[in-house]
């Protein structure tokens, strides 16, 4: 697998290490550590994704970093020169909110393991989670696999995707995994008569099965068809602001404007990948006439709490519009709010509203740029979009 770190206790060695996040017994999330002792940096890298931690306190025996999207950090304990240990530490989950870390020094760049293997799984695969329960859920594999079994790619699903994937194809052997500092995911397989069945890790909280086979003609439901406005409604609400000021929509400065209202948690690694993409959105044509209003569910209880999370996210993240406060964490809650609506089933939701004031495109989920070129024609669809309504 292919995740870097680095960290800067002052005993670990400058470089690349490799190291586990133990999520059960026998049962280990590999990714790779790197040290930049000018900077005093952890950065985090699935696959193409890059992740800077931001050191936040260092202590004789400890050095504590924390992912700057999320309210997770790293604390990481040197043991001896070649080898660290410490843990991951997710503060807004009230059970297993911590998955131990060990590490040891690898020296330089430690390349992602691999062997040939006869077995190529590239291509798309029809997936389902909990196969055979009452929960079962439909998904896309996506996969592309070298010579040596280096195996990258991820899993689509009708809320969105699970983001940048990693690992090795040994054998018949499968293992996938993402440390995103949200997500600490990792899929084990087997391909057996040309089938994938396995189990999915999601952190050391949850766990399920899943199977797999390929199908290129296989679809989930069209995102844009999920959730939609219900015969003679239209879009309202209020919600306070970060300072607590009341917003009502629809109001006057939004009136003959092309609107997108975002619902989000600053929590979701989804909904940062459609807001980094929405960033450079409201770029490119608030001038001619886009606004976005995003709305926040949030994890703390207190609205001051989740007010701070907003405002925090929007400095970090350099959201240039506004993040009301939604509430509770919940898609229940949100569908109370946006009664209006079938249901909300998923953060990110996005409701795209023309000058008129008329809803024109409801999209459900959000599959970011580890989708690769459905992320692209995605991007491509929606400024067309963007441009037509606002050239109407």
């Amino acid at each position: 697998m292919c995740h870097f770190i680095a960290f800067g206790q002052k005993p670990a060695k400058k470089g690349f290490w490799t190291a586990n996040l133990a999520l059960s017994e026998g049962v280990y999330l590999p990714f790779y550590m790197l040290y930049n002792e000018q900077k005093g940096e952890v950065i985090v890298i699935n696959d193409e994704e890059q992740i800077t931690l931001e050191l936040v306190e260092k202590n004789s025996d400890s050095t504590v970093y924390e992912f700057t999207s999320f309210n997770t950090q790293i604390v990481l304990k040197s043991i001896q020169k070649k080898k660290i240990s410490g843990y991951f530490y997710n503060k807004d989950r009230k059970s297993h909110p911590i998955i131990p870390l060990e590490g040891t020094f690898g020296g330089k760049k430690v390349n992602c393991k691999s062997v040939k293997t006869t077995h190529d799984i590239s291509g798309k695969w029809k997936t389902s989670f909990s196969a055979f329960t009452p929960g079962e859920y439909p998904a896309i594999g996506l996969f592309n696999q070298t010579k040596k079994g280096r195996v990258t790619g991820t899993f689509l699903t009708e809320t969105g995707d699970y983001r940048y994937l990693s690992g090795n194809m040994i054998g018949n052997e499968l293992t996938l995994g993402c440390f995103d500092g949200s997500h600490a995911f990792l899929f084990t397989g087997n391909l057996i008569n040309s089938n994938l069945s396995g189990t999915f890790y999601s952190g050391s909280h949850w766990k399920t099965n899943w199977i797999a086979q390929r199908d290129s003609n296989f679809t989930l439901a069209n995102p844009k068809e999920i959730t939609f406005l219900k015969d003679g409604a239209e879009i309202k609400f209020t919600k306070p602001d970060t300072t607590g000021q009341l917003v009502h929509f629809p109001n006057p400065h939004y009136r003959g404007k092309v609107v997108i209202i975002q619902l989000i948690g600053t929590w979701c690694p989804n909904c940062l990948d459609e807001t980094n993409y929405f960033k450079a959105l409201h770029e490119k044509y608030n001038e001619a006439g886009l606004e976005i209003l995003a709305i926040g569910y949030e994890t703390p209880e207190k609205y001051s709490e989740q007010a701070e999370r907003i405002k925090n996210y929007t400095y970090k993240k350099g959201v240039p519009y506004p993040i009301l406060v939604g509430g509770i964490a919940s898609k229940g809650l949100a569908s109370q709010d946006f009664n209006m609506l079938n249901s909300i089933s998923s953060f990110p939701t996005s409701i795209f509203i023309n000058r008129k004031g008329e809803v024109v495109q409801i999209h459900t989920g959000f599959n970011g740029p580890g989708t690769g070129e459905i992320y692209r024609q995605f991007v491509k669809d929606t400024n067309r979009l963007v441009e037509r309504l606002l050239n109407e």
